[in-house]
Parts: C-alpha cells; structure tokens; sequence
C-alpha cells in the first residue's frame, strides 16, 4: 500500500536487510547479540531516529521539500539547553527552552518557504549554517560541560526503566507512535498526503497547501530540539557542532524506509524501521572494527540496494 500508509514490498525489503544485517555480523561476532550491544543500538538509534520522524513529514509534503537544517537546529537547541543549566535554572525549564527553540526555527523554515517562496532546499540550507553559525558564536567554539546537571535531567539520556535505555521507552516510543497516529489517522495527515501527491487538486479541495507544509518544518524543528535534548542529557554536554552527519542521514533514513523525495508517499513506520537497519549496521561495522572511512559508503549502497529492490518488484508486479 502506498501514500502514507504502509508500504508492505519497502517494508519486507528492511526486514530481510536487517536480518541479513545482525546475521552476518553475528556469525562474525556471535557477541553483538549480547543485550548490552543490542541495548547501544537502540540507544544510538534514538536521537538519528527522533530526526528522521520529523523529516518523514517535510518530505512526504512533497515540492522537493527537504529539512537540511534538522541537525543544526539540534545543535543550537542542545546549545540553549546547556546555557540554561550552566546558570543553575531548572532542567525542565532547560529541556523547554530546547523544544521551545526547535519549535521556533522550524517556524522560521516553514515560513520562508511558505511565504516568502523559497525553495526548501535553500531555506534550510541557509538556516543549517545561520544555525551551527549562532551556535558557534554563543559558545565560542566550546563544548558546554552537563556532567554536573541534576540526575533527573541526565537520566533522559543515561537512565533506564525495567532494563530499557529511558530514551527509548520513554520519549522514542511515545514520539513515533503520536507521530505515526497524526500522519495515519488524523485529517492532517491525509491532506499531507494529497498535498504531497498533487498540491493542485489539494488547493482545489480547499486545502491550505503552504500551511499544510509550513507545519511539516514546525513539526521537523520540535523534533530536532527534542533529539538535541536527549543528545545533551545522553553525553553530559552540549556541543555547538553536534548532529553534523543528521541533516543528511536523516533523509537517506527516510528514503531507505520507503518516501517518494518527490513528496506524497511514505510513512514514519518505514522511517522508524530504516532508522533500526541503519542503527545496526552502524553499530555492527564499529563493533567488528570495519574502517570508519567505509562505513558511510556501505549505508549508501544499503540505500541503493533497496530502492533499486522495490523498483525491480513493481515493475515485476506490473509485467
């Protein structure tokens, strides 16, 4: 099924290569199936993941729509996050000003391109380096030391409940599945979809198609700025650079989980699932102690192999 339901040939496809995956690296190193090593996983999964939830949305809006600046605004929201706490306030308080500011700057996106009528792919590129840019300024090039923050506040990264990392259970989870619910269930989700399939017969069913869009980046920028709070707490400090390889894999993970980039189709249960193959092959190449140069060569091919797999599928389907 396509559009923003769920795309059965994309998602067969991400379980055989994530079984072929954690198989050939267990047959290697029978170790990695250790549940610590499957806990670092899903722990490395989470912030990448959290990113990737948000950039299903911009893409599956269509009009070439990509979020170049996911990682920057991460970056400048954990940034905010650590200045709060370096002056002693409230880590909550901390925790909302870095979704308050992801929420903002995704606003900024999302109207420069809804009104000013910019290209998303050079908003975001302008934003992604005004971001890391103001990022850099405010800490002068330093990372912020957490590592004294209160406990409640790196247990968001650190802790755990009935043996499950926190930020999985309890903030991955939770996202994905109200992300999943407003983009299958909910009308915004399916005039998401018809804007992304064909924006003209969107306007003429009298959707508002630049505020269907405009929302996409919100919900992009709330996204970030959480996964750079989950960054902060998980690694005691708040680095102006952090994030760097997320604007990009955020979309090859969107990509890989079965989105048209041309918009109206896709899901953020392909997203999610793409987000577990990427975590562990990325996990299983440094574990077997694969030269790092390589390994973003092999998520490329990994991207490659599957989409030309489901193209071969179709047209078999079609013949």
């Amino acid at each position: 099924m396509g559009g923003i339901g769920i795309d059965r040939t994309r998602l067969t496809l991400l379980v055989l290569f994530l079984a072929i995956a954690l198989g050939g690296f267990a047959a290697t190193n029978p170790g990695i199936l250790a549940p610590a090593n499957l806990i670092s996983m899903a722990v490395f999964a989470v912030e990448i993941g959290i990113l990737a939830l948000g950039q299903t949305f911009v893409i599956c809006g269509g009009d070439g729509g990509v979020d170049l600046s996911v990682g920057a605004i991460a970056a400048l929201s954990q940034v905010l996050l650590g200045i709060v706490l370096a002056h002693h306030l409230p880590w909550p308080l901390a925790v909302a000003v870095a979704l308050l500011a992801g929420l903002v700057m995704g606003l900024a996106n999302g109207l420069a391109y809804a009104i000013l009528r910019i290209p998303a792919i050079i908003v975001t590129l302008a934003t992604m380096f005004a971001f890391y840019g103001l990022a850099l300024v405010l800490t002068g090039g330093i990372n912020i030391d957490l590592t004294a923050s209160p406990r409640p506040f790196l247990a968001i990264g650190q802790g755990n409940v009935a043996g499950l990392p926190f930020q999985v259970l309890l903030i991955y989870i939770p996202a994905f599945l109200l992300c999943a619910w407003l983009q299958l269930f909910t009308a915004y989700g399916r005039r998401l979809y018809l804007t992304g399939t064909n924006d003209l017969a969107a306007r003429l069913a009298g959707i508002r198609v630049g505020r269907i869009r405009c929302l996409t980046f919100v919900l992009a920028g709330l996204l970030a700025g959480l996964a750079g709070a989950v960054s902060a707490a998980r690694l005691g400090t708040a680095r102006p650079d952090a994030a760097e390889t997320g604007n990009l894999l955020s979309i090859a993970i969107v990509v890989l989980g079965g989105a048209d980039i041309f918009g109206g189709d896709g899901s953020v249960v392909g997203s999610a699932l793409a987000t577990i193959v990427i975590a562990v092959v990325d996990y299983g190449l440094s574990y077997n102690n694969f030269n790092p140069i390589y390994q973003a060569g092999v998520i490329g091919v990994i991207l490659i192999a599957s989409v030309t797999a489901q193209n071969l599928a179709r047209l078999g389907a079609r013949g």
